[in-house]
């Protein structure tokens, strides 16, 4: 259930993602971390992937093999950690009537930085991807 101004709670499957409540008031993690308590300018940054995606309500879906709870109208979404590198992830769906659906979508990650920049704090409960370090 998105909405505008106020909670989006992101349902996930156990052991790969945590669920989340967070504010969609603005464009910030709720795991950003503290600021650095010496006086001077920095910077620290953290990446994640929002995966989501909607099919009929009474269909099975799977996330990177895991199953995907689905809301009353078969919507879903999940996150995911994104550190750098090469990752993938397969989203499967089956109709109650044993109709197929997959698709792999893959996604890369480079940072690139001048000066000194540090890695925020993240949700430890989110992993890359599946199949993934």
């Amino acid at each position: 259930m998105r909405k505008a101004a106020g909670a989006e709670i992101l349902p996930a499957p156990p052991g790969l993602l945590a669920p989340l409540a967070v504010s969609v008031e603005g464009v910030s993690s709720p795991f950003g971390g503290e600021q650095p308590s010496a006086k001077g300018f920095w910077l620290n940054l953290a990446a994640e992937l929002v995966l989501y995606g909607a099919t009929e309500p009474d269909a099975s879906v799977t996330v990177g093999g895991l199953p995907m709870p689905l809301r009353p109208d078969g919507t879903f979404s999940c996150r995911f950690a994104l550190p750098d590198g090469e990752h993938s992830v397969t989203v499967s769906a089956i109709s109650a009537q044993g109709d197929w659906r997959q698709a792999e979508l893959k996604f890369s990650r480079r940072t690139e930085h001048q000066g000194e920049v540090g890695a925020a704090p993240q949700d430890p409960a989110l992993k890359p991807p599946a199949g993934n370090p």
